[in-house]
């Protein structure tokens, strides 16, 4: 069942992601599931401003900027990555559509921001890709419960979503450069 406790979600999603989404509400709003995305994008990009200085000195001596700058910046990738996973679920769902998904869109999105439970450890240079194919996987898990499709379907639609994308900005690149 989904907690207000992040920590408590956090595991229960990184340890038992079938369980956990076969117990996630298919309704009952946006606002859990986005507050979980919220907490776990904040933590990564905490964790990436406080250690990449560390692991990568001449990133810092090369560029100079101000606790203002810094500042915006973050707050500008904070906000982008939170409308990336509200625009990641529409693409998603209307995949999950196509190959016959039961799902809502609402649920969708509770895959996508429960799914970036595997970024409080993408971050970690080195071991962090085995997190970015976890939460691939919580894609594919959450899509075949919420969706009510085998996991190779879930695996196509994500798939597909992944297509779309890149031709959409292949079609928005040419047209830029045209």
């Amino acid at each position: 069942m989904i907690n207000v406790d992040y920590i408590k979600t956090w595991k229960e999603v990184m340890k038992s992601p079938s369980h956990f989404y076969s117990e996630m509400p298919k309704t009952g709003g946006y606002f859990y599931p986005i507050v979980f995305a919220i907490g776990s994008v904040a933590i990564m990009l905490f964790c990436v401003l406080l250690i990449y200085p560390l692991i990568f000195p001449e990133i810092g001596n090369t560029i100079k900027l101000t606790y203002m700058e810094i500042s915006l910046i973050v707050i500008f990738l904070f906000v982008m990555y939170i409308l990336g996973l509200l625009m990641n679920s529409a693409i998603l769902y209307i995949t999950y559509k196509i190959l016959g998904g039961k799902g809502s869109y609402e649920g969708t999105v509770g895959v996508v921001c429960y799914a970036t439970a595997a970024l409080v450890l993408a971050w970690i240079p080195l071991i962090g890709l085995i997190f970015g194919f976890y939460q691939t996987y919580l894609y594919l898990v959450g899509g075949k419960f919420i969706h009510g499709m085998g996991i190779f379907r879930s695996a196509i639609a994500l798939i597909m979503s992944l297509l779309l994308v890149f031709v959409f900005a292949g079609l928005v690149s040419m047209s830029v450069f045209a």
